[in-house]
């Protein structure tokens, strides 16, 4: 199979998308707005938005009585894997320049699983010059999550995931030295450092 198209194992629950993007909400709180697709038949709009409705209010629910925000677990199913780059001011490995490294780089083997780290929606699922087959994810309290370079991507956009499911492979597509995955986490539209939030030791 070529590298860039989606495997989709079995017909999975999806929300309507519109040019494979769900816009998140921005502005705090458990809002996600979805851009829905004007040619899909009525009903299904309904029940596919009650259903999303019901998914977040849960999530919004446990959030709460746990007092805090979700924690993560780790995005990959291996131990076999080493930080390869940290999140930071760096060299760019193809320019030369001083840039910011807006994620961490976990190296390990190619067609390592990759997993969603919290339950969410998928609202990218691509191919793009850079980060190559890249997904994203929108989470409960305005955060996302990137998984990019991957070998094969698993999910479509639209898809309502589980922390732990498969969503992809680990590979070395765009602008990659090496077979990596390169994660990230944001918050309310800034880029925070996934090492302080993931449930595994990342650094000694």
């Amino acid at each position: 199979m070529a590298e860039g198209l989606f495997v989709y194992p079995g017909n999975i629950p999806r929300a309507i998308f519109f040019n494979n993007r769900i816009n998140c909400g921005k502005r705090g709180g458990n809002q996600m707005r979805i851009k829905q697709n004007r040619t899909a038949k009525r009903p299904y709009r309904r029940v596919v938005a009650a259903l999303l409705l019901a998914i977040l209010i849960g999530m919004a629910g446990l959030t709460a009585r746990a007092g805090k925000a979700q924690s993560c677990r780790f995005p990959l199913e291996s131990s076999g894997w080493r930080v390869s780059d940290a999140y930071g001011w760096r060299e760019d490995p193809f320019t030369g320049q001083k840039t910011f490294h807006r994620g961490i780089d976990l190296a390990c083997g190619e067609g390592t699983p990759v997993l969603a780290v919290m339950d969410g929606v998928v609202s990218q699922a691509r191919m793009s010059t850079s980060y190559g087959n890249v997904l994203r994810l929108c989470h409960e309290n305005g955060q996302e999550t990137v998984y990019a370079h991957l070998q094969y991507l698993f999910v479509r956009p639209g898809e309502v995931v589980g922390a732990g499911q498969i969503i992809g492979t680990v590979g070395q597509t765009g602008r990659a030295t090496g077979v990596h995955l390169h994660f990230e986490l944001w918050s309310h539209g800034n880029a925070r450092d996934p090492a302080e939030v993931l449930d595994e030791k990342l650094l000694p």
